[in-house]
């Protein structure tokens, strides 16, 4: 199996630009994200993220899985837990201490239903709108605004 293992290459960048108005300009990217947060700019609020065009999507619908790498699409059967941990193993980002805590990696979504992968209960629910249980984009370039 093959690992990657990064260390972040970072370049400073001087805009008068918020990060909604960078947001703005990457909205029709493919995936793109936004976080940030309202809290205080001293604890967790220091810092807002961005970015689009993943270079990897996870999606599981259950024991359906999908990995996308560009056109290249691979089908998995299986528990999307193990699938998920095998392809998060292959990526490692090296962060040294003093940079901000997401550099890259994976954004996404894990849905309630996923907990039949967790422990055996009763299932009520019914897949009428056939969306994943679980998205996730991997990223390997982000924008980090320091507030």
């Amino acid at each position: 199996m093959t690992r990657y293992k990064a260390v972040p290459l970072i370049q400073s960048l001087s805009t008068t630009l918020k990060p909604v108005e960078v947001c703005e300009l990457l909205q029709n990217d493919p995936f793109c994200f936004f976080l940030d947060s309202g809290i205080d700019c001293d604890r967790l609020g220091r810092y807002s993220f961005l970015g689009s065009d993943p270079f990897l999507t996870f999606k599981s619908y259950g024991e359906r899985n999908e990995i996308r790498r560009g056109n290249s699409v691979e089908l998995l059967k299986g528990n999307p837990f193990d699938i998920l941990k095998t392809l998060l193993s292959k990526y490692r980002l090296i962060t040294p201490p003093d940079l901000p805590p997401f550099m890259g990696g994976a954004v996404g979504y894990f849905a309630y239903d996923l907990k039949h992968f967790v422990e055996k209960l009763p299932s009520r629910s019914k897949d009428d709108i056939n969306v994943p249980l679980c998205f996730l984009a991997f990223y390997d370039t982000v924008i980090i605004f320091d507030h």
